[in-house]
């Protein structure tokens, strides 16, 4: 499993959130953007003044965090070969 750690910050306040997402898929590298604005405008914070918004991939979850965000399938891809391969095949 892969573990995302996802930040917002906003005027006066902020977030940390996390994703998780299979070893067998991966972000398309276009849809990155879409992904975070669309966590962007789903989570508390931050739309009437703006807001910046940061994922990282970490090792592992926190212990005590949960999982409080999805991954749209619609920007995510297979990947095909070895775990540190990095042949991907589109869903489309």
């Amino acid at each position: 499993m892969q573990y995302f750690k996802i930040e917002k910050f906003y005027k006066g306040g902020g977030g940390t959130y996390f994703a998780k997402l299979r070893e067998s898929k991966t972000l398309k590298k276009t849809c990155t953007n879409h992904q975070l604005e669309e966590w962007g405008e789903r989570t508390d914070g931050g739309h009437n003044y703006g807001y910046r918004i940061y994922m990282k991939k970490i090792s592992k979850l926190p212990k005590g965090a949960k999982i409080s965000l999805q991954f749209n399938e619609d920007y995510l891809s297979k990947r095909i070969g070895n775990k540190n391969g990095r042949k991907k095949i589109s869903n489309n």
